[in-house]
C-alpha cells in the first residue's frame, strides 16, 4: 500500500475514533510513511521508538516459543499504545486513558491497514 493510500485511512481512524491522539505508519527502519498527532508530537521519534521495540519483542516471542510479534498493546500511566507490525510497514496508535473501551476496535482497524 502506498503513502497516498495509507494517509486517508489513518486520517479516517483519527476522525472516526475521537479518543485517538496520534497514529503513525512507519517502515522497518523506523522512517515515517505517514503520521499525525493532535498534540504536535514528533512523529519521527515515535516511529523510531516503536520500531526499536521489534527486535526485543521478536526475542521474547522466540524465548517463549510463540513466534514473531504481530501486535502489542501497552498500558501506560496516561493512556495506551497499540502497535501492529506488518512486513512492509507497521502502524502505531496512541490514545488517552479514557479510551480503554475503544482498544479492540482500534486494533482491528489498524490490522486492516497494516496487513
Amino acid at each position: 500500500m502506498s503513502k497516498a493510500e495509507i494517509e486517508p485511512k489513518l486520517a479516517g481512524i483519527m476522525s472516526e475514533i475521537a479518543e485517538v491522539e496520534g497514529i503513525v505508519a512507519f517502515d522497518p527502519k523506523g522512517d515515517v510513511i505517514s503520521g499525525q498527532t493532535i498534540g504536535g508530537d514528533d512523529v519521527q521519534k515515535i516511529a523510531k521508538t516503536a520500531s526499536d521495540l521489534l527486535p526485543r519483542l521478536t526475542l521474547l516471542g522466540s524465548s517463549i516459543q510463540k513466534g514473531s510479534p504481530r501486535e502489542v498493546t501497552i498500558g501506560l500511566t496516561k493512556g495506551y499504545a497499540i502497535i501492529v507490525f506488518g512486513t512492509k510497514y507497521s502502524i502505531m496508535c496512541f490514545v488517552g486513558e479514557d479510551a480503554k473501551t475503544q482498544l479492540g476496535l482500534l486494533s482491528r482497524q489498524i490490522k486492516e491497514i497494516a496487513n
